[in-house]
C-alpha cells in the first residue's frame, strides 16, 4: 500500500523548523508499523491560516486526485487545518478519492468510522485554538507596537530591523530606491505603473523578494508602488495596526478580508525611527493621489492620464484642458521648458482617433491580433519546456531522498547506526526534501501561469469589441476601457504614435 506524509508548521521559527522534522519522523515511524510505504511527502512551512496560502495541502489533493498514493497520514486535525471548515473539507475530499487517511495524535483512521465523531470534535477545537492563538498574537503585536518596536516580522522596505531593541533602521541599499520612488511621482508626474516599469527596467530588487521571500519575483507591481507611497512609517513614526483580518469560525477563508482600522485605534508612535521621507514630502504626495485620482482637470475627465508619455523624453504627457479644447504636453517641457524637450502637443480627441482606427484595424485584420501574442507565445512555450524538464530533475532527486531515508531506517532498525546518527541524518534529508519541494512548487506557478495565454487573447478581442460598441459620450466608462486596453501610448516630435496594448488582460 502507498502512503505519503502531510506536515505543516505555521512560521519559519527554528524550533517549528524541528516540529516539521518531528512530523515527519512521526509520520515515517506509523507508516512503518502499518506496513505502508511512504513514496513521497507534503511539506508546508510558512505562514498562513488559509489553504489559499498552503501549496503542500493543495498539491496532495492534486495527486490524490491522480490516484498516486492510497493512504495519507498527518500528525493531527490541527495540521491538517487550523478552522473546522479546512479540516472537514480536506478529510471529504480524501474520502470522496477513497483515500485512507490517519492522525496518530487524535487516534484517528478514516478506514474505522466510529472514530469520526471524535475527528469532528478535534477540529472543532483545533478552531478555537487558532481563534485564540490569533487574538494572543494581536494583543502581544499592539504591546510591542506601544513600546515603539516594529510588531511584524517584514519591515517596511528600505528599513531593517534591529535585533536587539527591534526597531526600525534605514537600510542603506533600499531606501535611495524608497526616496526615488517619492521623487518620480511627485516631481517628475511620474504614474505608479511607469514607476513600476523603470525599476524594473534598471533591475531594482522589490520588497518581496528583498526580505527573501521565495517566489518573490522581480515585478514591481502597480500596487506594490501605492504601499509604498501610502506608508507613513517613512516619516519616522511608528504606526501600526492600520489593517485588521475579520473572519468567524468555520469561515470560508474566501470571505476572510482585511479591513482597514479606525484612525483613533490605530498606534502612531511620533518619531520612533529614522525618516527615509519628510511629512511634508509624504503629505504632498498624498494630496496629488488624491487629485489623480480624480482625474480631471477643471471638472473634465482625463481620457489618457497615466497612459500618454513623450516617446523622446520619456516623461508623461500633462492633460491641459485650456490648450486647443484639451490637450496634452510633455511633462519635460511643462516643468523645464524647450531646454528640457518640446511640447509634442496633441489634442486628445486626435489622440482618442488614432487609438479607435488603430483598434478598427486590429479587428478587420485577425491576424494582426494573433501576431501581438505570436512572440510572447513562442517565448513561453521555450520556457515551459525547460521547467519541464527541470520538474523531472526534481522528481527523480525526490524519487533519491527518498530511497535514502528507506535505507537509514533499515539501518536504524538493525542497530547499523546510533538514534543521534539517524536523527542527524534524517534531518539533513527532510531538510532537502522541503527545498526541492518548494522548488517544485515555483515551476508548477509559472507552468500555471502560462496556460492563459489563449484565454488572454479571447479576453483582449472582448475587450477591444467593447470599445467599438462604447457609447463615446460617456468619459468614465471611456477612460477605464482605455486603462484595460492600452498599457502606454508614446507620443513623438512630428505627431507619430506608438500605442503599446496591455496582453495580460
Amino acid at each position: 500500500m502507498k502512503g505519503v506524509l502531510y506536515a505543516r508548521v505555521s512560521t519559519q521559527r527554528e524550533e517549528q523548523k524541528n516540529s516539521l522534522h518531528n512530523q515527519v519522523v512521526l509520520g515515517e515511524s506509523i507508516a512503518k508499523e502499518k506496513g505502508i510505504m511512504i513514496i513521497d511527502r507534503y511539506l508546508d512551512s510558512k505562514s498562513g491560516t488559509g489553504i489559499k496560502s498552503r501549496e503542500g495541502i493543495q498539491h496532495l489533493i492534486e495527486d490524490a486526485k491522480a490516484r498516486k498514493f492510497d493512504v495519507v497520514i498527518a500528525k493531527s486535525v490541527s495540521r491538517l487545518g487550523r478552522n473546522m471548515l479546512q479540516s472537514l473539507q480536506t478529510a471529504d475530499q480524501l474520502e470522496r478519492l477513497n483515500i485512507r487517511l490517519i492522525l496518530p495524535e487524535d487516534n484517528y483512521d478514516s478506514d474505522t468510522s466510529s472514530t469520526r465523531l471524535m475527528f469532528n470534535l478535534k477540529a472543532v477545537l483545533a478552531e478555537e485554538e487558532s481563534a485564540k492563538l490569533s487574538e494572543r498574537v494581536k494583543l502581544g503585536l499592539q504591546s510591542s507596537a506601544r513600546d515603539g518596536k516594529f510588531a511584524s516580522s517584514i519591515p517596511p522596505y528600505g528599513y531593517k530591523i534591529n535585533p536587539t531593541t527591534k526597531k526600525l533602521e534605514v537600510d542603506e541599499e533600499f531606501a535611495p530606491t524608497v526616496k526615488k520612488i517619492f521623487n518620480l511621482y511627485l516631481y517628475e508626474g511620474w504614474g505608479m505603473s511607469r514607476i513600476g516599469n523603470y525599476l524594473m527596467k534598471m533591475k531594482v530588487i522589490p520588497p518581496r523578494a528583498a526580505v527573501g521571500i521565495r517566489n518573490g519575483g522581480t515585478r514591481w507591481h502597480q500596487q506594490t508602488i501605492k504601499n509604498i507611497l501610502t506608508n507613513p512609517n517613512y516619516t519616522g513614526n511608528l504606526v501600526q495596526h492600520r489593517t485588521e483580518s475579520t473572519s468567524r469560525l468555520g469561515q470560508s477563508e474566501t470571505y476572510k478580508l482585511r479591513k482597514e482600522v479606525d484612525e483613533s485605534k490605530q498606534i502612531v508612535i511620533k518619531n520612533a525611527h529614522p525618516a527615509i521621507i519628510s511629512q511634508d514630502v509624504f503629505d504632498s504626495v498624498q494630496a496629488l493621489m488624491k487629485a489623480k485620482g480624480q482625474a480631471k482637470s477643471n471638472g473634465r475627465e482625463s481620457l489618457f492620464a497615466n497612459i500618454a508619455v513623450c516617446g523622446d523624453c520619456g516623461l508623461g504627457m500633462h492633460f491641459r484642458s485650456d490648450r486647443r479644447n484639451g490637450a496634452y504636453v510633455c511633462g519635460g517641457y511643462v516643468k523645464h521648458t524647450s531646454m528640457y524637450c518640446t511640447s509634442h502637443i496633441i489634442e486628445e480627441k486626435k489622440l482618442l482617433e488614432a487609438v479607435k482606427n488603430d483598434i478598427t484595424s486590429l479587428v478587420k485584420d485577425h491576424v494582426s491580433i494573433e501576431q501581438l501574442y505570436g512572440l510572447a507565445e513562442k517565448r513561453a512555450l521555450t520556457a515551459q519546456a525547460s521547467i519541464v524538464s527541470e520538474l523531472r530533475k526534481l522528481e527523480k532527486q525526490s524519487e533519491k531522498l527518498s530511497q535514502q531515508f528507506n535505507s537509514l531506517l533499515s539501518l536504524h532498525a538493525d542497530g547499523a547506526i546510533t538514534t543521534n546518527q539517524f536523527k542527524e541524518k534524517n534531518k539533513e534529508i527532510s531538510e532537502q526534501q522541503i527545498v526541492l519541494a518548494n522548488r517544485r512548487m515555483e515551476l508548477q506557478f509559472k507552468i500555471d501561469e502560462k496556460k492563459d495565454l489563449d484565454k488572454n487573447i479571447q479576453a483582449f478581442k472582448k475587450v477591444i469589441q467593447s470599445f467599438l460598441n462604447l457609447d463615446m459620450s460617456n468619459p468614465q466608462d471611456l477612460k477605464q476601457l482605455l486603462q484595460r486596453l492600452i498599457e502606454k501610448i508614446e507620443v513623438f516630435e512630428g505627431g507619430k504614435i506608438v500605442i503599446h496594448y496591455n496582453l495580460a488582460q
